[in-house]
């Protein structure tokens, strides 16, 4: 066992472990300050950053994973802690000057680039500014760093909350499979769980069940909803937006989404937003025409309510299966082995379980590894339960550096086993899994040594989506079924007609699904660009991108944890470029081999070894030829071009 692989998950004091950490930094980011190359400056912050990381990844992950009101009040406590260590460092005028002066001292070309990008970091975080500003600048972080946690924790207590228990003739239309969630020794409960949440929209005859359902769920965190007005997160929103407003007016900047693009690859909030138009308008009429179906074939007007049920039912009926059809041949022993084995042929390393005991016993331990040995772990924690944040995410535990090897947490909300069956995946939850192990992938396959651009660290923002959007494609492969089906009872694996169907239906209401993911983030890019209500500026955005009203008490954004407790604000369109890349860059290794070919393999070298320690378009550029096109996305959606 390498113990500089193994997060630390009793972590103790935590308030004293962060103070003591976050001392001895800024006493070594002033000693730093005095340095004149790169041994005397960079190497011992990295060596505080590498330290701090893992305890404040550890600290966040089990927050989000085993949550209780105990832990988050010590968690709590360490937030400020956090957030003056990095605005005091931020604001080091000597240290900044320092990194200046580096530019002059002999460097190689990914130090050069870290010292380029430290630079720009420092003047983003308020090293120019002085007396009164800095100080405000400071405590704005500290605020934000609260509220992004109440943000999160409202969302999580307001999702637990709400139970309803049913009858098994309420839930006419489930098969056991769906059942099989929601049983209680005293018959049936219902939740807000995502996988629970779901069941219910697909596949409940009910109208009434799903209509109460979704109204529970669309409410949560605020207060026209069923669930409890103290987990309200509008004022927090509301003064989330208010302080990154006057966050980016005092380094100068006119508003929040102008201070978020200055550190992506895009040049402007209007290019983005001109990005995000094309879009909508490439694919508003083929949204128009998959709604005008899907009312024809449900014979009435449809409510938010009846569109996944529909949507299911129409899809049965075109492609001749239904979702239940395919969970069988996806238990997870067989979609975890299949994933494992495409890495491997994709880029030549191999995926073995370790058993090791964790935080929780859902916890699986993967350990990677090449012809040279270990090259880093990924804890996966897979399935939904409560006190668990909802969502999928990666998260970085620690980049290579010296002898420690990187690590990632992979959380998910999947299916989990009952009694009597394994966790059966659903086809979108593999999708989903395959996303995420593409951003872990790209954490643990680095090359780079230096913590600050090793793995996904220093990756601008609209860039970190693409190794997990380009994963997403090899879900759809012949090869790639074949090795992640195995009927839980036969062994049997998916029968051809079936994956022909998954193939044919794979861009099934593409359109309106790429309306809703424009609505998003041109809600986003401005809401961050205006003083407005949030509310009244999603209802400017939908007047061009929505195609059927939303109910009095929808308030989606209250739960909308990417922009208020992630990493995603004005940086939500993230997505979609990442898409364009993505499909750009798989169409590109499909024609040149495709998995295991030499153009997979430099997509290994050119993205996902390099991290954020070089130009990252330049290195698109140098893995594709060429700029990606817009035309790959719509082409791989099925959107006409």
């Amino acid at each position: 066992m390498n113990s500089n692989q193994t997060p630390e998950f009793n972590v103790g004091d935590i308030e004293k472990t962060i103070a003591e950490l976050t001392d001895r930094g800024l006493t070594q980011a002033n000693i730093a300050s005095a340095g004149s190359d790169w041994s005397s400056v960079v190497e011992p912050l990295d060596q505080i950053e590498h330290e701090l990381g893992q305890k404040m990844s550890v600290n966040s992950h089990l927050n989000a994973v085993v949550f209780s009101e105990e832990f988050n009040t010590k968690y709590e406590k360490t937030l400020p802690l956090i957030s003056r260590y990095y605005s005091e460092l931020g604001a080091n005028k000597a240290l900044y000057h320092a990194f200046q002066r580096l530019q002059n001292s002999a460097l190689n070309t990914q130090q050069s680039h870290i010292v380029k990008e430290s630079i720009q970091g420092f003047e983003l975080s308020g090293v120019g500014l002085e007396g009164a500003a800095s100080d405000r600048f400071k405590a704005i972080q500290e605020e934000l760093s609260l509220l992004s946690n109440q943000f999160s924790k409202n969302v999580l207590q307001s999702t637990n909350e709400w139970k309803k228990t049913v009858t098994i003739e309420e839930l006419d239309g489930y098969s056991e499979t769906e059942l099989a969630k929601v049983r209680t020794e005293d018959g049936y409960c219902l939740s807000l769980q995502i996988p629970v949440y779901m069941d219910v929209m697909t596949y409940a005859n009910s109208t009434s069940l799903r209509e109460e359902v979704y109204r529970a769920y669309v409410s949560r965190a605020s207060n026209v909803g069923c669930t409890s007005k103290a987990y309200d997160n509008q004022q927090v929103m509301d003064d989330i937006l208010r302080l990154r407003g006057e966050l980016a007016q005092l380094l100068g900047f006119e508003n929040y989404s102008e201070l978020s693009i200055e550190s992506k690859m895009v040049g402007s909030a209007e290019e983005v937003i001109g990005f995000l138009d094309e879009l909508v308008v490439r694919s508003k009429a083929q949204a128009m025409s998959e709604l005008e179906e899907l009312k024809s074939f449900a014979g009435r007007e449809l409510l938010p309510w009846d569109l996944m049920h529909y949507s299911e039912k129409l899809k049965q009926q075109k492609f001749g299966y239904k979702r239940s059809d395919l969970t069988p041949y996806f238990p997870e022993a067989s979609v975890l082995k299949g994933l494992f084995s495409t890495i491997e042929k994709l880029y030549g390393i191999c995926v073995t379980q370790l058993s090791e005991s964790t935080y929780h016993d859902d916890v699986k331990v993967l350990e990677l590894a090449d012809d040279n040995g270990p090259i880093g772990r990924i804890y996966l924690d897979s399935y939904a339960r409560e006190n668990k944040r909802g969502g999928a995410w990666m998260s970085d535990y620690q980049g290579l550096y010296q002898d420690n090897l990187p690590v990632a947490f992979v959380v998910c909300n999947l299916n989990g086993p009952t009694n009597d069956k394994p966790a059966l995946f659903e086809f979108d939850e593999i999708v989903t899994l395959f996303h995420e192990f593409g951003h872990a992938l790209h954490h643990v396959l680095t090359k780079v040594p230096y913590p600050s651009a090793a793995g996904i660290s220093g990756v601008p923002w609209d860039g970190v989506e693409l190794p997990s959007q380009y994963m997403e494609f090899y879900c759809y492969e012949k090869s790639v079924i074949e090795n992640i089906s195995a009927h839980w009872q036969t062994g049997e694996t998916l029968p051809e007609n079936l994956y022909q169907k998954i193939v044919t239906s794979k861009n099934f209401q593409s359109g309106l699904q790429m309306l809703r993911q424009c609505e998003f983030s041109l809600w986003d890019i401005h809401t961050h660009m205006s003083n407005d209500d949030t509310n009244i500026v999603l209802a400017k955005v939908r007047e061009r991108t929505s195609l059927m009203p939303i109910i009095d008490e929808n308030r989606f954004l209250n739960a909308f944890s990417h922009i208020f407790a992630g990493g995603y604000a004005a940086g939500y369109f993230s997505y979609k470029w990442a898409e364009v890349l993505a499909a750009d860059a798989y169409e590109f290794v499909q024609k040149n081999g495709g998995i295991g070919s030499e153009a997979s393999k430099q997509f290994r070298e050119c993205i996902l070894e390099v991290g954020g320690s070089l130009d990252f378009m330049q290195q698109y550029q140098k893995f594709r030829g060429e700029k990606p096109q817009l035309e790959g996305l719509l082409k791989a959606s099925g959107i006409s071009v």
